[in-house]
């Protein structure tokens, strides 16, 4: 019967640590679309002949710089 709790055990600790694992994917891939999006506005505003446009452009992109990154629902439980 202990044999069998450990292995139940390894297969929490393996699930939970996948789990943990996975969210920070998460997190690094939304890091990483909000820089393109950043980046992408900012190419768009270099190639924009309208000095209107590429105004609010750059606006747009150093809004989205400074805005503060989301986070999910587990980084607001203790």
């Amino acid at each position: 019967m202990s044999r069998l709790i450990t292995a139940i055990q390894s297969v929490a600790t393996a699930l939970l640590r996948l789990a943990e694992e996975q969210g920070q994917m998460v997190d690094s891939q939304a890091e990483t679309a909000k820089q393109q999006r950043v980046t992408n506005l900012i190419v768009r505003s270099q190639v924009e002949p309208d000095q209107t446009e590429k105004s609010r452009l750059l606006a747009e992109a150093r809004y989205r710089m400074d805005a503060p990154n989301r986070r999910g629902l587990r980084d607001h439980n203790p």
